[in-house]
């Protein structure tokens, strides 16, 4: 007997199909794209606000367990005239505060501060300069946030508390502020705006300064809300 094909059943996709399931595709995706990177830029504010929290969790941890002292060399950071001290966290500029923390400091340095050898901020060692703790042989130790940037912290061993450099506030009871400016590094705060002089001359030039202060307290403001994660930003 013999038997016969239809040339229907092994018809393939017209140039008509092929294009329909394209565009539907590419439209999908640009769908789920933007899903997907808010999701991600998310999960990124949110694990620099830990970090952030992280640090200052430490340095109180410290602090309390060794008589009040601050986890930083003092030979390598000095105090401005508030007594505020600002370090980044990376090697040479964190007065070695994260090698304090993470208990990492050289065995046989005799200035060694963390002498319980206490970790105080835990963090997984990452590959590339992101997203957490980063040795590098030639550069040292040194902690970024989820955007590659360093975390940039404010110490005052004063009982008055921190100012924060970025509303020239004083939190009261506060040590240590810690930072993490974003995606965009927009609101990086001025170390200037917590140094305001306030002998300046009164009558127009003041009044002019004062505006142009509140202009700038403003703006710090709309960073510190928008691009700025820190350890009193829970949102």
């Amino acid at each position: 007997m013999k038997t016969t094909f239809s040339r229907s059943r092994f018809k393939g996709f017209t140039l008509i199909e092929l294009i329909i399931v394209i565009a539907i595709l590419a439209t999908l995706a640009s769908i789920a794209y933007p899903t997907y990177m808010s999701i991600q830029e998310n999960a990124a504010r949110t694990a620099a606000k830990k970090s952030c929290t992280d640090i200052v969790t430490g340095v109180e941890r410290f602090k309390q367990d060794n008589n009040g002292m601050l986890p930083y060399d003092p030979n390598e950071a000095t105090p401005d005239g508030k007594d505020q001290i600002y370090l980044e966290t990376v090697e040479g500029k964190d007065a070695k505060l994260i090698k304090v923390l993470t208990n990492r400091e050289e065995d046989d340095d005799d200035t060694r501060l963390n002498s319980s050898r206490d970790t105080y901020l835990r963090s997984d060692e990452q590959e590339q300069p992101m997203g957490g703790l980063f040795i590098d042989s030639a550069e040292g130790v040194n902690f970024y946030d989820p955007w590659g940037q360093p975390f940039y912290i404010v110490l005052c061993e004063e009982e008055q508390g921190t100012i924060d450099p970025f509303t020239s506030k004083r939190l009261r009871g506060k040590n240590c502020l810690v930072y993490s400016t974003g995606p965009d590094q927009d609101g990086k705060a001025s170390v200037a705006a917590a140094d305001a002089d306030k002998d300046a001359p009164r009558g127009r030039r003041s009044r002019k300064a004062a505006a142009a202060a509140a202009a700038a307290a403003e703006l710090a403001e709309e960073a510190l809300e928008d691009n700025v994660y820190s350890w009193k930003n829970p949102k």
